[in-house]
């Protein structure tokens, strides 16, 4: 018999029970309790006596019917009456959800419109929706307790793999595909605060390519640009803050790569979706999607570096490490000076900013090589960098694109090809901020990058239009390839 079955037949014989002691109930006294002492008194009988059990049907579809089965049961052998809610199937459904989903969080997670949701406290709760629906907005709803906040926090890392609690107090997970979380809680916070955490959600539609030239986002003769790189051996860089696109413009990108090339992705949670299906359903291009898996033992923790280098046994023509955090770095920057084409992101305020983020990321993998050597192995791996930023009219633009060059007397030097040039910021009548602007092509590939696209089969024609306005194939070689 299954661990469900057995629960479900142990209820009916205790249903058969408490039905005949039923007519002594009315004898008894009832008990009236606020929902929140209700909800903790149950949460925690059930945590202490039933916990194992639990743990064997929640991922049955059954799981349910025993949980709510157990609500009934403590509700009615402690003769609990609700203050706040009167009917009784209504105060069973509001613990099951405050049990077995995210509480008053549920309604947002599962929300489209959501971008992110910030918990500061347990009882201080934002959600962020795109501007047109609303921009920042503090909810009415909190959760019952501290304690609340910090279990269902607790159990969106757990859906990761990843365990939150007072020895490891600052953690990142995700809940399923496409959601994030990164959460702090006591000692990092104060205790009567519950907990501080994160929620970001990746949007369902996919963003194309029209939609960054309709918003502005880009140009263009950017895309194209960026998609030449990729598509001819020129690894491209994406930096810029949390929610600033980048994930998304990457998307964008690798979904318009030519369905013939191998692309290997790894990520955190799956926020990309790169599989192309034809009318039938038939997968038409070549990609593989990898996750990350942390664990506490070392030997069955599945980091972005050790994805890195399975995708070196996979052959792509393309790996995407999706964000750079640590030392997959080095991994990554090896593989873009042994011929693969990268596409990842990091965190900086510039795309010059970030390659030192890239070159600090470096050292925790290699502090032998001299500053030097290393940030110029860096500017080779990645010879593009571009700089995304939300705008404060919530707007999002790709904001430069670099190409780096050299790195002398501590500072990178860097071209800049791209830039989103403002020329008006107002305010509306409502209050509202409204930002103009254009972007412009300022500066020319160096002649080193332009031979390098003419000798991975991109047209002298099509390379001339981001090249000096003399660059021709028989100069550059006649210069030995050196640069202006």
């Amino acid at each position: 018999m299954s661990g469900v079955s057995e629960y479900l037949y142990e209820m009916g014989k205790q249903q058969k029970k408490e039905s005949n002691e039923e007519s002594n109930k009315a004898e008894r006294k009832i008990v009236k309790k606020p929902y929140v002492e209700i909800l903790e008194f149950i949460r925690k009988e059930i945590s202490t006596n039933h916990a194992a059990e639990l743990a064997e049907v929640i991922s049955d579809s059954s799981g349910q019917i025993v949980l709510k089965e157990l609500i009934k049961k403590y509700i009615n052998s402690n003769n609990f009456m609700c203050t706040d809610i009167n009917d009784f199937n209504d105060l069973v459904d509001k613990i099951f959800e405050d049990m077995a989903g995210f509480g008053v969080l549920t309604q947002y997670i599962y929300d489209k419109d959501v971008e992110e949701i910030n918990i500061n406290a347990w009882n201080d709760i934002e959600v962020l929706y795109p501007n047109e629906k609303g921009g920042l907005i503090k909810i009415d709803e909190t959760f019952s307790s501290a304690q609340q906040a910090v279990d269902i926090v607790q159990k969106m890392c757990s859906f990761g793999g990843i365990r939150l609690d007072e020895s490891q107090p600052v953690q990142d997970s995700y809940i399923f595909k496409g959601t994030r979380c990164s959460a702090i809680m006591y000692p990092i916070v104060d205790k009567e605060i519950g907990v501080a955490a994160s929620i970001r959600r990746q949007k369902v539609v996919a963003v194309t390519r029209e939609n960054l030239l309709l918003s502005n986002t880009a140009i263009a003769e950017e895309l194209d640009f960026l998609g030449m790189c990729v598509n001819n051996g020129v690894s491209v860089g994406y930096s810029g803050g949390t929610g600033s696109g980048k994930t998304t413009d990457m998307g964008v990108l690798l979904r318009n790569i030519p369905y013939n090339k191998r692309i290997y992705s790894i990520e955190d949670s799956r926020e990309l979706d790169l599989i192309a299906k034809d009318e039938n359903g038939k997968v038409v291009n070549r990609v593989v999607h990898t996750v990350t898996r942390p664990h506490e033992d070392a030997k069955r923790n599945v980091d972005a570096e050790l994805l890195l280098k399975e995708a070196l046994r996979q052959h792509p023509d393309i790996i995407v490490p999706a964000e750079m955090r640590g030392k997959e770095a080095w991994t990554a920057v090896n593989a873009g000076l042994t011929g693969h084409t990268i596409v990842t992101s990091v965190h900086a305020n510039s795309a010059e900013e970030a390659y030192e983020r890239i070159f600090m990321l470096c050292l925790e993998k290699n502090a032998n090589l001299t500053e030097k050597m290393l940030m110029t192995q860096i500017l080779n791996a990645f010879p593009i960098m571009v700089f995304k930023k939300q705008l404060s009219d919530g707007t999002r633009k790709i904001m430069s694109i670099v190409e780096g060059i050299d790195y002398n007397n501590g500072k990178v030097k860097y071209t800049t090809l791209y830039r989103f040039q403002k020329s008006k910021e107002f305010i509306d009548k409502y209050g509202k901020v409204h930002i103009e602007g254009e972007h412009r092509k300022v500066g020319n590939i160096s002649d080193k990058l332009a031979l390098k696209l003419y000798e991975n089969d991109v047209p002298e024609k099509i390379i001339k239009k981001y090249a000096r306005s003399d660059w021709t194939v028989a100069k550059a070689y006649s210069n030995d390839g050196s640069d202006s």
